[in-house]
């Protein structure tokens, strides 16, 4: 017999992969909560280490997020008839000090500018016949 709560979270995956591990790792992350009485009764050194822990957590969770959105789009563009990705990433800067002398007066200076240009446009226009195989899941 077939379990619906296992097809459920089967098709939860196959529909949304990246969503589908976001959401698992914030319920992981949440599932950490401290309340404010026990914030109360723990040593600062402690609140600092179970702060920096949930920190350590969430960056993990972040980067596995991006991993797990560019595996996606790696998949729907395998299984797209037509892509068309346009992508521009641009992160200058340039800085200067300045000692200027004189006989009368000193002048020093700091300058610097930078720019950060990033655009990222991913469209995929109807899928091949290939990808329109129902997921098929092991139970």
């Amino acid at each position: 017999m077939v379990d619906t709560a296992l097809v459920a979270e089967a098709a939860r995956i196959a529909l949304n992969p990246s969503g589908y591990l976001i959401g698992k790792l914030v319920e992981r992350v949440v599932g950490v909560e401290i309340t404010q009485e026990e914030i109360d009764k723990t040593p600062i050194a402690e609140l600092e280490i179970e702060a920096r822990k949930q920190e350590l957590a969430i960056a993990m969770a972040s980067a596995q997020a991006k991993v797990a959105q560019e595996l996606a789009i790696a998949k729907r563009i395998e299984h797209a008839e037509e892509v068309e990705i346009e992508e521009f990433y641009d992160v200058s800067g340039e800085g200067g000090v300045g000692l200027k002398s004189q006989p009368d007066s000193v002048t020093f200076g700091l300058a610097g500018s930078g720019k950060k240009v990033t655009r990222r446009v991913i469209k995929f226009r109807s899928f091949s016949t290939a990808s329109n195989q129902t997921p098929e899941c092991e139970v």
